[in-house]
């Protein structure tokens, strides 16, 4: 199992993450649309199942293509290959992402982990910030002086 991170004692380093791909990458769904809109189904002869294949009227939540042409059958490998080729892509890339591998437990433990060590940094920042306002209200004035001093 490869991880992008390693960890010392005191430091964590974390490998460069390649660049996410662009969204339209995974957005098939609207290409897959227009494919099965050109689709057109024949009427059947049995009026039970005509009444099924019959267009309803279009919503308006729904995509509507008007200047589409109908596809024909021996058509359909071509416009299905194009599709396809555009899955493959996004598989692809997917692929590449890091971690892609490691199961929901695992990057739930890291989560928690890191989620654990970001309250440790905090109280630690807390407790520095506490020391620095101590410091600052028993001899203040002889550090901003002693700070001036030192400048010139």
């Amino acid at each position: 199992m490869a991880t992008n991170s390693f960890t010392t004692p005191n430091t964590s380093f974390s490998a460069p993450q390649p660049p996410l791909p662009p969204p339209q990458t995974f957005d098939i769904l609207p290409a897959l649309h227009e494919l099965l809109s050109r689709i057109e189904h024949a009427p059947s002869t049995d009026p039970a199942v005509s009444l099924t294949l019959l267009p309803s009227p279009p919503t308006e939540d729904e995509t509507t293509y008007t200047d589409l042409k109908h596809l024909e059958p021996k058509d359909l490998p071509r416009e299905v290959g194009e599709i396809r080729a555009k899955i493959r892509k996004a598989l692809r890339e997917i692929e590449r992402l890091s971690d892609v591998e490691r199961s929901v437990e695992e990057q739930e433990d890291e989560i928690a982990e890191l989620e654990g060590r970001i309250g440790k940094q905090k109280a630690e920042l807390r407790r520095l910030g506490d020391v620095g306002r101590g410091l600052m209200e028993r001899g203040g004035s002889k550090l901003k002086y002693a700070g001036t001093s030192a400048a010139k």
